[in-house]
């Protein structure tokens, strides 16, 4: 076990509190979700990242992957399958990749990759929703701010050089990857069994250009409350309780 790990008890401890807050959470949105001209957004994610900051990338990447499938099947689009190969790999992967990033020394000129990486996501998938599906239209302007948003955080923590920085980045890259695995996964399991209902989305197989739309939209969905709102939960939950200072660089 490394010098900065938690231990393996602690990790299971708390992946499952990770996972019973996600859900948790993710009820209430659902029952009273959070929509800004047609935008819907996903306030919860930010539950696994702060575990995945606080605890590594084992208790944040398994706690989503359970909590997802608990929201997918109790109040979800309640398809275990769908969850099983769609939700909760893209959960896992997102969180574990982000709590990996973190925690990683890495040379300059990879850190430099990695920035130019997580600045192309927003701005890729934001150009896409504005120019592509919403147009000029109050969702194409709250698509367009929420990308604009993430590439002037990401950009502004480089600047100012702050401690922070290094998380803005691995929340871009990690819910980038997670949400391609959604775009990808949605549209692969059309093309074998219905979609659910609930989706809105048909019974036929969806073209594959839906893949970058719901890539998008999954990413715009979520980005503000990751880059916003984990920083300072996890600042304070490390000035009430110091030992889970362990996993600092």
């Amino acid at each position: 076990m490394k010098r900065n790990d938690p231990p393996a008890s602690l990790k299971l401890i708390t992946a499952a509190i990770n996972a019973a807050l996600y859900a948790g959470l993710g009820a209430l949105w659902v029952f009273f979700p959070i929509t800004v001209f047609g935008v819907r957004l996903w306030p919860q994610v930010f539950v696994p990242a702060v575990f995945a900051v606080l605890f590594g990338p084992w208790t944040g990447g398994v706690g989503a992957a359970i909590g997802i499938f608990i929201g997918d099947v109790l109040y979800g689009h309640h398809d275990a399958v769908l969850s099983l190969l769609v939700g909760v790999p893209s959960n896992f992967v997102g969180f574990f990749v982000l709590g990996s990033l973190m925690r990683k020394h890495r040379s300059p000129w990879v850190d430099r990759i990695l920035l130019v990486v997580s600045l192309l996501i927003p701005i890729g998938l934001a150009g896409y929703g504005v120019f592509i599906v919403a147009g000029v239209s109050s969702s194409g302007f709250v698509i367009g701010l929420i990308g604009l948003l993430a590439v002037v955080t990401i950009v502004g923590m480089q600047v100012l050089n702050h401690k922070w920085a290094r998380f803005e980045v691995a929340a871009s890259i990690g819910l980038g990857l997670g949400s391609g695995i959604i775009g990808l996964g949605i549209v692969a399991y059309s093309s074998l069994f219905a979609l659910p209902a609930v989706l809105g989305l048909g019974t036929k197989a969806l073209p594959t250009t839906f893949i970058y739309a719901t890539t998008a939209f999954t990413y715009l969905s979520e980005i503000p409350f990751l880059i916003l709102l984990t920083p300072p939960i996890v600042s304070a939950c490390r000035s009430a309780f110091p030992s889970l200072r362990f996993n600092q660089e």
